[in-house]
């Protein structure tokens, strides 16, 4: 959509003016108020309009020079995410300078913040639809982020990084390389010999996969070879609006699929995250993600302060079975990362941690400050017990657990710190009991334990919560095409006064429109359900769920009425939800 409701006009500079020739100084307004628009990109383009020939950002008072490589025809755009994109009538620009004028409207419809959309995604057709609409707006930030990159216009200092990590995601080994006051972020990439133990020296150039750029998403190229849906954000995207973008068609070759995360508040561009799919098969083993952050610096131009790309490390072993000939297969040994931090040039370092996966905790964390520590020994005929309660799903402490022997002749609670103190007349030979809602609900064996200690001793006992990942595995196992554990969704079912309903039926409904089948993204339509009944205590465990469903759930039983919720899937795959029955 154009605005012209201030009037382009063109002023002749006095002959003895300093400027060049073909300059075009242009001043960028708010329309309905006059007021400077800062960070506007400003193009000149040919006189169709169609060929960019460079361009700027509006200043902190509106304004940009512009300069035109021969006498001739041209035009002037400006664009910015939140207004409506202006362009000049066309420009004669001669031996003198030339002033222009521009006054942006905000866009008048906002981007649309749609739920996931239940049907395939189509193909951009322009604006009048929501992914067009979506489209319009992100490709201004984009092209502001392809041409900041392409001219150099902002330099930056960068801490790069490749990381080694095992199949947890845990830092294995790291290189790290700082470069200051470069034009421009660096195309690092992962090459296959890097992940496949096989290729090892025999990779090429189109071995390497990189985290896409904005001149890589803008090309007419890939905008062509995918379809896009508007979908509203789930999880850490929450509040965001998101353009997701799939392959047009099923084909082999290697081939992107993510979604780019619009701040409407804010009007700016924050973030893609992406998937390789169709990969060599080696790699096809596990997933290979990424993303990519965007970030607009107070003079309009835009960087990417954080980037990454991770794949899976592929070794081939051998294996036996009795009697029966060597056996070559792909085992997943790991990943490899490779990303970076960006700033611009001489202003402090950012952390490269949004980058990076949390490492899950794969045993017992030191214990805090916060828990009882002994110091002196018990009574002679006094036995102690000590030892930690961690939720690894939370990454805190677990409080309020109660400790005790079978019989409940002995028992404590865990302080703040996840910490206690049990205090046991004479010896010990008995089953000590660790009682908490998350522990039944995610079913830890170490839940129970046999314990034997003799009088006027002291022991340690503890329980870990395993992280969503090390639960879902143990829990659920592995999903349909083999490259993830299934994600699982837990709680309790409680009446209108909290207390727990037993036998409640429990079951979830959502579409599947793609599906990653041996290595390859397959258009599907397919409607999937899991069920379970509650048990004794209330609580309830569905195992199944895909990533990012988008779930329809429900819970009866004689006398209730039914409680029906729509629910997103997070990031992690876990979803933890109570519901609550009311009589009718």
């Amino acid at each position: 959509m154009q605005l012209r409701s201030i009037a382009l006009f063109a002023a002749i500079l006095a002959a003895g003016a300093r400027a060049g020739a073909q300059d075009v100084r242009v001043e960028v307004v708010e329309a309905s108020t006059g007021k400077p628009i800062i960070g506007a990109n400003v193009s000149l383009l040919d006189s169709a309009a169609v060929t960019s020939l460079g361009g700027g950002f509006s200043d902190q008072v509106g304004r940009t020079d512009l300069r035109a490589p021969a006498r001739g025809a041209y035009r002037v755009r400006a664009d910015k995410v939140g207004y409506d994109t202006w362009t000049s009538v066309e420009l004669h620009l001669g031996d003198r300078p030339v002033l222009v004028r521009v006054g942006m409207a905000p866009t008048r419809i906002p981007a649309p913040i749609m739920p996931r959309s239940e049907t395939a995604c189509q193909q951009l057709t322009g604006p009048g639809t929501p992914a067009g609409d979506l489209w319009i707006e992100l490709k201004k930030a984009l092209t502001a982020n392809a041409m900041t990159e392409a001219q150099g216009l902002v330099p930056i200092d960068v801490d790069l990084y490749e990381r080694v990590l095992d199949r947890n995601l845990a830092v294995v080994s790291e290189r790290s390389e700082q470069r200051t006051r470069i034009p421009r972020r660096p195309a690092t990439g992962i090459s296959w010999d890097q992940v496949d133990s096989s290729k090892r020296g025999v990779a090429s150039n189109n071995d390497v996969y990189r985290a896409p750029d904005a001149a890589t998403m803008l090309s007419d190229q890939f905008v062509r070879s995918h379809c896009y849906a508007a979908i509203r954000g789930y999880g850490p995207e929450t509040g965001l609006t998101g353009l997701e973008f799939k392959p047009a068609t099923v084909a082999a070759q290697p081939e992107l699929t993510g979604v780019l995360w619009l701040d409407p508040k804010a009007n700016a561009l924050r973030s893609l995250s992406f998937d390789y799919v169709n990969l060599p098969i080696p790699l096809r083993i596990a997933r290979t993600t990424g993303r990519v952050e965007f970030q607009q610096l107070a003079g309009g131009q835009w960087i990417v302060p954080r980037w990454y790309i991770r794949m899976p490390r592929v070794a081939r072993v051998n294996s036996t079975d009795g009697g029966s000939p060597a056996v070559s297969r792909d085992s997943l040994v790991g990943y490899q990362e490779v990303g970076g931090a960006a700033r611009p040039a001489g202003t402090a370092p950012v952390s490269t941690g949004a980058a990076k996966a949390p490492s899950p905790v794969a045993s017992a964390p030191p214990t805090p400050a916060s828990a009882p520590v002994v110091d002196s020994p018990p009574a002679a005929s006094q036995s102690m017990l000590t030892g930690i309660v961690y939720d690894s799903t939370t990454g805190r402490a677990l409080s309020g657990v109660q400790v005790s022997t079978g019989g409940g002749r002995f028992k404590t609670q865990t302080r703040s710190g996840g910490g206690y103190e049990l205090a046991i007349d004479g010896a010990l030979d008995d089953t000590l009991v660790f009682e908490h809602p998350r522990l039944r609900l995610f079913h830890i064996a170490e839940r129970l334990q046999l314990f034997s200690m003799p009088a006027g001793g002291r022991g340690r006992a503890s329980v870990i919560i395993p992280s969503y990942e090390s639960l879902r595995k143990r829990l659920c196992g592995q999903n349909e095409t083999g490259t993830e554990a299934q994600g699982f969704m837990a709680g309790y079912v409680r009446d209108a006064v909290g207390r727990p309903v037993p036998r409640a039926h429990v079951w979830a409904t959502w579409q599947i429109l793609w599906v990653e089948q041996n290595g390859r993204l397959v258009s599907t339509n397919q409607q999937r359900i899991v069920e379970t009944d509650s048990n004794s205590d209330g609580s309830y465990m569905m195992c199944g769920f895909t990533r990012n469903a988008q779930i329809t759930a429900k819970v009866g039983m004689a006398g209730k009425n039914t409680v029906q919720e729509k629910l997103a899937f997070p990031a992690n795959m876990v979803l933890e939800h109570d519901f609550q029955l009311g009589a009718r």
